[in-house]
C-alpha cells in the first residue's frame, strides 16, 4: 500500500520534469546575439553604398559578413531581429553606409573575439572573426 501511495507524487514530478525547458547552452551568449545584429546592420548598410568605385569589395565584404553570421549561428541562437532591416537613407556624406558598416563589424569582432567557444563548436570563433577580419581588409581602401 505504501508504494502505491508514493507511486502518484512520483510520476508527478517525472511529467512536470518533462516538461521543464531545456536550460539554454552557454555558447548562446549575449555577445553573440549582439554580433549577429551588428553583423546584418554593417551587411545592410553596405548593400546601400551605391558608390561604383568600391563596388566589388563590397560584395565580397558582404559575402564574407554572411559567412560569419552563418558560423555564429552555429552556437547562438538567432535573437528574432529582422534580417532585412535596411537603415534608413542618410544625407550628406555619400560614404555613411560603407563607415557605419565598418564601426558596426568592429564591434562585432570585438564581441566574437571576447566570447568564449565550446569543444564541439570546433573553431567557430576563430573562423568567425576571421571571416569578420577579412570584410574590414576588404572595406578599408575605401574609408
Amino acid at each position: 500500500m505504501r508504494f502505491q501511495s508514493l507511486m502518484v507524487p512520483a510520476f508527478a514530478l517525472l511529467t512536470l520534469a518533462g516538461l521543464a525547458p531545456a536550460p539554454q547552452a552557454q555558447a548562446q551568449m549575449p555577445a553573440y546575439l549582439h554580433a549577429i545584429s551588428d553583423l546584418r546592420a554593417a551587411r545592410e548598410y553596405l548593400r546601400t553604398d551605391a558608390r561604383p568605385r568600391s563596388a566589388a569589395a563590397r560584395e565580397a565584404a558582404i559575402q564574407e559578413i554572411s559567412r560569419a553570421i552563418d558560423e555564429i549561428k552555429i552556437a547562438a541562437r538567432d535573437d528574432g531581429k529582422n534580417p532585412f532591416f535596411t537603415p534608413p537613407p542618410q544625407g550628406g556624406d555619400p560614404a555613411w553606409p560603407l563607415h557605419s558598416a565598418v564601426r558596426l563589424l568592429r564591434e562585432a569582432r570585438h564581441d566574437v573575439d571576447h566570447g568564449f567557444d565550446l569543444p564541439e563548436n570546433r573553431g567557430l570563433r576563430e573562423r568567425s572573426v576571421q571571416h569578420i577580419d577579412r570584410a574590414l581588409e576588404l572595406l578599408t581602401p575605401y574609408l
